[in-house]
């Protein structure tokens, strides 16, 4: 793993001036490589210098992802599977012949047994952990043996070993991810007999010889395939690929590795004036220690490294999956200690040394550091409220029942039924109010907004219901709860503002004509000006000619949420509205509830339908200046709460169609490097660098502005759609194999070339949506400003922190579904703050506009903006403002790290002590996005958690700021990447491409 890094160099000549040394010394201990171009072809070389040696393969065995697979072990099969992403094998040889030997080229010679699905390009990779072959075929659980989930499968989770970190899967432990490297190549084309052979490169090989890997990972990476014949598209999707394994003895793979000459003297010390320990942003037990590696004067390199630690009088070897591999020499590398079992402040004794090429191990460093003691988990105070005691009796009047709930709760309109489910009395007492006390409870921030709903159950002509809190100078709004049509009855959704009487059953509303429980949402905003206490108010109903009056109790924290949110619930919408006449309201009322509409600005054939004009050399922006300059400046929000405040997000029109056409620039391949004319190439840059110039001279530099490619090759074979219909040549948006990886990782990095030295604060971000993360590896580290999580879980977070300390920080998101209006609200408050524990700054739900009439009457998830009806407007969801609530609920908790001074990790800890964010992720098919569904948390715990924080950090009083987390671009730098891709010895092979 390469790592150069501008900031670490600067440390790094800062270490070595004070030891006295030069950076001049530095440079020339090794000469500086020429740096190539990633976006286009890399050069090989063929054949390696030296002899060659021929290898058997001594053991392998293949692992499925697959559901219904994934403990399966195929250790005694006759043949290794490797079918793009959905399999993979692993193999391992006898290295002791190349022992002190320098490893120069290698090939992998391997016996097609799938004729017609023989394989193309290769990833070859070191791996991180031990495995155990196993002699189970068919994907039976063989005890003890290596599967995808675990590297040994135990029926008892107890006994079963994971591969790296707990949770951790194959990927883990290979092809970039726990410090391993690779590289891959085209296969040769079966010959006669149906033998292939694919370059290794040297390192990945010597890896294995030092010590340093514990065999190599083989992953196929074109996967599936399509072909375009007499006018018709094809996907052929995720061929079986065979090759015979050991097992085979007429077909059994083999290795030939050319070694050049032989080095037997071991790589200098790791030097004790480079080492540093940060335990600053670390949690209890974890440290980051970095060191530079050493030279190697044998004719090898330093390859890797070997580390031991001391725990007390207990000696242990650091997991290879933490041990970093060797950077040029004098450069740093970083071992983040972590999964161990230390605690907070505890001093252990490091054992470093270094390791060669052939395997020659340098002099031990021994060095006593100490461990992070910042606390793990963050406790929150124990509230000093309580809900109100349950109760059935409830207050009347003119015919009608009243109670009060949380806003998240839900009623069916002719049952009565509560979505979800209470305790008998919650109607009558909970954490909102009290029948017997006749008595409504809130809290608020200031610059926030609470909810609550009135539940009134009966039939009534008349009624009026209005909120009074002038006392706290507080505005007020009540809203008449539209039905809809679902498989759990008639449910509130449409929050319609209310505006004089409404009758129960509510006339204008079909869905709800035998309706015997009517919801109004009532609705307080609590401005920046507000004064810290508790103000009372009253909430008054009038039904029938009889008249109810209930107090309002509001308790005003000393602390205001930030206008700058910190945390972006972002509502996607694909070919609906945009920031026009009729479509600026949309966006209005998404920043009133905290959360940003961000319209895709192209369809799937490239075309960009909200785009200023370009003639090849620079864009006319005359009309596109006129509709974006309000959202863009803020001046659209300019009378709103958040005052001013620009979109939080927003799609930039580039695909990879606009501003240049493809159509003419394409050549059919596999590999964009390989695909496209060097017209398109600088085209399509230039594009870039006009357009980010131009929102850096306007000082529209508020936004997060994303570069994201959303289409899908495969959408060709869709009816009516053909060739021209889509203009992606690959699966850019959740990507699946190496193939659309790599072309996300070309055009962002095609991207980043153009604008990174002129974008000055414009943050220009290139963005992927990416559902199967853990098969990404680290092709787009150092490429991708921002991910979007589908199906996100604490693997997929667990690997992008380790990105982001091992390498550079970037962010991420989740996106999913909003919540079915069937389904409880509690999703959308529940999601942002799973999201938001596991280190995401914001959320997005992947179609949040309404289209049609019939959504008033049907109630779908994708409708959490309805179009207007007898309204001046577009009207809010109730699941709308549930999503205003998950951020303003983040926004406490960002506030409490921020006055407290504690890491987000620990008070997310504490978070999950108080509330119970276990979720599980609903799909209807493979590539559905998802909705995650909450079992184990209800209203009145993130009431509990809610009044717990706001207390805490109005106690501390913190002064007013517009921006608390200030989301920074990433500091990127194309000619800084990891040295991953082509293997550069290799014999010259054409690419396989689509037919």
């Amino acid at each position: 793993m390469r790592w150069y890094r501008s900031q670490q160099f600067l440390r790094l000549a800062f270490v070595l001036v004070i030891s006295g040394l030069s950076v001049g010394c530095l440079l020339a201990a090794e000469p500086a490589k020429p740096i190539q171009d990633p976006t286009r072809n890399i050069k090989t070389t063929w054949p390696p210098e030296g002899e060659p040696v021929r290898l058997a393969v001594t053991r392998d065995t293949w692992v499925s992802s697959m559901s219904g697979e994934r403990n399966g072990n195929n250790g005694g099969a006759p043949t290794l599977k490797i079918k793009g992403y959905q399999e993979m094998s692993i193999v391992d040889i006898e290295t002791g012949p190349l022992k002190g030997k320098i490893v120069t080229g290698a090939l992998l010679h391997m016996k097609s047994s799938s004729p017609n699905a023989p394989v193309y390009r290769i990833t070859v990779s070191s791996f991180a952990a031990p495995w155990t072959e196993g002699t189970a075929t068919g994907y039976a659980e063989q005890e003890g043996s290596s599967c995808w989930s675990f590297a040994k499968f135990s029926s008892d989770p107890a006994k079963a070993v994971p591969w790296t970190f707990p949770g951790s899967l194959f990927v883990d432990a290979g092809f970039g991810l726990g410090h391993t490297i690779w590289k891959f190549a085209d296969a040769t084309a079966p010959d006669s007999d149906g033998w292939q052979t694919v370059a290794v490169d040297a390192d990945v090989v010597a890896a294995r010889v030092a010590g340093l890997s514990y065999g190599f990972g083989l992953w196929e990476d074109i996967g599936s395939e399509w072909s375009y014949k007499n006018d018709k598209f094809k996907m052929i999707n995720n061929p079986n690929r065979f090759i015979y394994s050991h097992e085979q003895s007429n077909g059994a793979p083999w290795m030939e590795v050319w070694v050049g000459g032989a080095d037997i003297q071991a790589p200098d010390a790791v030097s004790e004036k480079g080492l540093t320990v940060q335990t600053e942003g670390y949690p209890a037990g974890q440290v980051m220690v970095t060191w530079l590696t050493p030279g190697d004067q044998g004719g090898g390199k330093t390859l890797g490294f070997n580390v031991s630690y001391k725990s007390g009088d207990q000696q242990a070897q650091m997991p290879r999956y933490l041990i970093p591999m060797a950077g040029p020499v004098g450069e740093p590398v970083r071992m983040h200690i972590q999964d161990l079992p230390f605690k907070a402040g505890q001093e252990i004794t490091l054992t470093i040394s270094a390791v060669d090429s052939t395997g020659n191990v340098g002099k031990p460093l021994t060095k006593a550091i100490k461990l992070s003691d910042k606390p793990a988990v963050f406790p929150f105070a124990k509230g000093d409220i309580e809900p109100f005691a349950p109760s059935t009796d409830l207050p009347e009047v003119g015919g009608l029942k009243v109670a009060i709930l949380d806003m998240i709760d839900k009623v069916e309109g002719k049952t009565g039924k509560m979505i979800p489910e209470h305790e008998e009395g919650y109607k009558g007492g909970n954490h909102l109010w009290s029948a017997k006390k006749k008595l409504i409870r809130l809290q608020s921030a200031k610059n926030e907004f609470v909810c609550f709903m009135v539940n009134l159950e009966g039939k009534s002509p008349s009624v009026t219901v209005k909120l009074d809190l002038a006392e706290a100078g507080a505005a007020t709004k009540v809203y008449r709860m539209d039905y809809v049509n679902t498989g759990a009855g008639v449910v509130p959704d449409a929050a319609v503002p209310l505006a004089g009487a409404m009758a129960v059953p509510f006339k204008g509303d079909p869905e709800a004509a035998e309706q015997t429980n009517a919801c109004v949402l009532c609705e307080v905003y609590v401005s920046h000006e507000a004064k810290a206490g508790v103000v009372t108010g009253s909430l008054q109903i009038a039904s029938a000619g009889q008249n109810l009056q209930i107090p309002v109790e509001l308790t005003i924290w000393d602390f205001a949420l930030p206008n700058k949110l910190s945390f972006v619930p972002e509502m996607n919408a694909y070919g609906t509205v945009g920031p026009d006449a009729h479509g600026l309201a949309y966006y209005r009322l998404a920043h009133e509830h905290r959360t940003c509409i961000n319209r895709l600005p192209y369809g799937w054939n490239g075309e960009a339908s909200l785009a200023p004009k370009w003639d090849g050399k620079a864009f006319d922006f005359s009309e596109w200046d006129k509709q974006y300059a309000p959202i863009l400046s803020g001046s659209a929000f300019a009378d709103m709460p958040r005052k001013g405040e620009p979109v939080d997000v927003f799609y930039l029109p580039f695909n990879e169609s606009w501003p240049v056409p493809i159509w003419d620039h394409y050549t059919k391949s596999y590999w964009p490097e390989d695909a496209f004319t060097d017209e398109y190439r600088e085209g399509m840059k230039k594009g870039y660098a006009e357009f980010i110039g131009h929102l850096k001279q306007k000082g529209w530099t508020g936004p997060q502005y994303q570069f994201f490619l959303n289409s899908k090759v495969y959408y060709k074979e869709y009816p009516n759609v053909g060739w021209k219909g889509s203009s992606a040549p690959w699966i850019f948006d959740e990507p699946r194999e190496t193939q659309d990886f790599w072309a996300l990782r070309w055009y962002g990095i095609l991207f980043h070339q153009a604008i990174d030295r002129i974008k000055g604060d414009v943050k220009a971000w290139y963005r992927c949506d990416i559902s199967r993360s853990d098969y990404g590896r680290n092709t787009l580290w150092g490429v991708m400003d921002v991910d979007y999580f589908g199906g996100s879980n604490d693997q997929k977070a667990r690997q992008k922190h380790d990105e982001n300390r091992l390498y550079k920080p970037t962010y991420f998101c989740e996106y999913g579904g909003a919540n079915d209006p069937r389904t409880s609200n509690i999703a959308p408050v529940t999601w942002c703050l799973l999201a938001w524990s596991r280190g995401a700054v914001g959320v997005l739900p992947w179609q949040t506009i309404g289209e049609k009439a019939s959504d008033w009457s049907n109630g779908v998830s994708t409708c959490v903006f309805y179009m207007p009806k007898d309204t001046a407007g577009p009207v809010a969801s109730v699941r709308l403002k549930a999503f205003r609530r998950g951020q303003q609920d983040v926004e406490y908790l960002t506030l409490l790290g921020d006055v407290y001074d504690q890491l987000q990790s620990a008070v997310a800890a504490g978070l999950r002590r108080n509330v119970n964010l276990t979720g599980r992720v609903i799909k209807t098919h493979a590539e559905d996005a998802g909705i995650i569904k909450f079992d184990r948390v209800d209203a009145t715990s993130l009431w509990k958690m809610r009044c717990a924080v706001g207390k805490m950090i109005s106690a501390k009083k913190p002064a007013y700021r517009r921006v608390v987390r200030e989301l920074a671009s990433p500091v990127l730098d194309m000619n800084d990447l990891p040295d991953i891709g082509h293997v550069t010895v290799a014999p010259k092979v054409d690419p396989a491409r689509p037919d």
